[in-house]
């Protein structure tokens, strides 16, 4: 009844999709990494201080799979801001051929190395206390 009363008066509706909320604490963001596993490479399509995402061949993971990997920035070949990391698979998307994963127990080193990789700030050496 509406649509035929909006017709009538030269009205256009549109029709307003949301997405379904996704359960995070962490904001994610595209970034130019790669992760290491097993002597291949994966493009990271996003990552937050909680977790990433990467493009691969779902068959690779499955769920609730550890992981021991690296992460590697790939505009440098920087060893101080690669990262061994422990990851948790945490969904595997089959049609998107996408793999998510999350951080288990970040050091405080690796926490600042995701942090300088996510706000584009270079690290910042510790000085000693005297």
């Amino acid at each position: 009844m509406l649509n035929s009363h909006c017709a009538q008066k030269g009205t256009i509706m549109t029709t307003v999709r949301r997405r379904e909320k996704e359960n995070r604490r962490d904001r994610r963001q595209e970034i130019r990494l790669s992760l290491n596993y097993q002597n291949n490479s994966f493009n990271i399509i996003d990552l937050s201080l909680g977790g990433l995402a990467i493009s691969a061949e779902a068959a690779t993971f499955i769920e609730s799979q550890e992981v021991e990997a690296v992460l590697k920035k790939q505009s440098t070949g920087e060893s101080e801001e690669n990262i061994d990391i422990s990851l948790t698979v945490k969904r595997v998307d089959h049609e998107k051929n996408e793999v998510g994963f999350q951080f288990r127990e970040l050091s405080e080193k690796q926490f600042s190395i995701l942090e300088s990789y996510l706000t584009g700030r270079a690290l910042q050496k510790k000085t000693p206390l005297i």
